[in-house]
């Protein structure tokens, strides 16, 4: 493992007092609602936090990234990777604590969480409504994958 990636997870370490009751909360919103309805309600979450969470003035991807990760280090909840590619623009973030706090089942919607924020982001930064951010993808690691385009 890198170096940066074993330092960042030690500075990382930290109580696990709300760990129990978001597994059991997760739990009963699965048994209570299906997947699209528990990503719509956290997509809306992570809107909300998007409009919490203030960018400052981002004129590059390089600044939106690193006004990203000045949020989620000072939060403990992992990096991201923003990088254009051909057709749209990809979001790779590591190490958020999503499935270690809600399980690797919740995966299939909890993510949707920072997919708001992303999106929220992008919105505050001047994008369209026809430009949106779509999760993609979950890698074994738990890394989640997103795509902000058409």
């Amino acid at each position: 493992m890198e170096s940066h990636v074993i330092s960042y997870l030690e500075s990382q370490r930290r109580g696990a007092q709300w760990e129990l009751f978001l597994r059991s909360l997760a739990v009963s919103l699965q048994n209570w609602a299906p997947s699209d309805t528990l990503r719509k309600l956290m997509r809306d979450a992570g809107v909300h936090t998007g409009q919490d969470l203030v960018l400052p003035t981002c004129e590059t991807l390089i600044d939106l990234e690193a006004a990203a990760n000045e949020h989620w280090t000072r939060m403990g909840w992992g990096f991201v990777k923003i990088q254009e590619q051909h057709d749209c623009i990809s979001i790779t973030h590591d190490y958020a604590p999503l499935e270690a706090v809600f399980g690797r089942e919740a995966m299939e919607w909890v993510g949707s969480f920072l997919e708001g924020i992303y999106q929220q982001w992008f919105v505050f930064l001047g994008a369209g409504d026809g430009l949106q951010v779509q999760q993609v993808g979950v890698s074994d690691t738990g890394a989640l994958s997103y795509k902000f385009g058409r």
